[in-house]
């Protein structure tokens, strides 16, 4: 089973030439990385207004040495509890066919909770597949695992980090992402996402957590980033910002505007 295409011409250019022009563009905007992360956060809004912040993460993994990439979003479409994973042998985008790595989906869901099967809500979800352009123009080829977070709590959540520990390639690269505050003038959502922005940085997950129940920052994928955050408390190693803006600069509109974010995680200093 192949998933199919399912945004390209509505989240990104349907054009096969034009995307590929498109997110080559973006990435030549930013310097390659010198040493490579292991893992790196990313927005995944329409790529005309966000794709040049997603860009400055995934210049930074161009041409890195990577056996698979685990690929975590939040899940916008269906309910979902858990960690939802798919059969799908491979996803499409006009750029060809990405292949998933089913042995590391088969094994996760040997498992059991908090991961289970929602193909359903896969087919549907737009954070994960439009990011896979970007995957396929500094990483060809290189397989991925498609992990659709949903609701869950703090001992899922480290029930999930010891399974991936477990299943840990030596040649892995995490790519998490998220946006964050929504639809807010630009002066408030500005307040919001320096908060978060300086809280992801600092790597604190409970700082993160609280400021979340606090109503100071907004993320759609809070808790994909907690357990990013999460992980990063296991590993060692800090969290550097590199890019930070909203929509208005594509749109114009400074009443209703998205913030992004995007940031990379150096090789730890602790293996996990």
């Amino acid at each position: 089973m192949v998933r199919s295409a399912r945004w390209a011409g509505q989240f990104y250019t349907g054009d096969e030439g034009v995307l590929r022009d498109e997110v080559d563009r973006r990435l030549a905007e930013w310097p390659r990385g010198e040493e490579y992360p292991w893992a790196i956060l990313v927005p995944h809004a329409g790529h005309v207004y966000s794709g040049d912040c997603a860009a400055a993460a995934y210049a930074r993994v161009a041409g890195m040495a990577v056996d698979r990439v685990l690929l975590f979003g939040p899940n916008h479409h269906l309910p979902l509890a858990g960690f939802g994973l798919g059969r799908a042998e491979a996803w499409e985008t006009p750029l060809g066919a990405v292949p998933v790595d089913m042995a590391a989906v088969e094994a996760l869901l040997d498992q059991g909770e908090p991961f289970r099967l929602a193909d359903a809500a896969l087919e549907l979800e737009h954070s994960l597949e439009v990011q896979l352009p970007f995957l396929q123009r500094v990483l060809p080829g290189v397989p991925f695992v498609p992990i659709l977070v949903g609701h869950c709590d703090d001992e899922q959540r480290s029930k999930a980090l010891d399974a991936l520990a477990e299943l840990r390639a030596p040649k892995e690269l995490w790519v998490v992402t998220t946006d964050l505050s929504h639809f807010h003038d630009r002066v408030r959502a500005e307040r919001l996402d320096s908060e978060a922005a300086s809280i992801i940085e600092g790597g604190d997950p409970l700082a993160f957590r609280e400021a979340l129940e606090d109503g100071r920052v907004e993320a759609c994928g809070a808790t994909a980033v907690l357990m990013l955050l999460e992980a990063g408390r296991r590993r060692g190693g800090g969290i550097e910002l590199l890019d930070r803006r909203d929509s208005s600069l594509a749109s114009g509109d400074e009443e209703q505007v998205v913030g992004y974010l995007s940031a990379q995680l150096p090789r730890e200093a602790n293996r996990a």
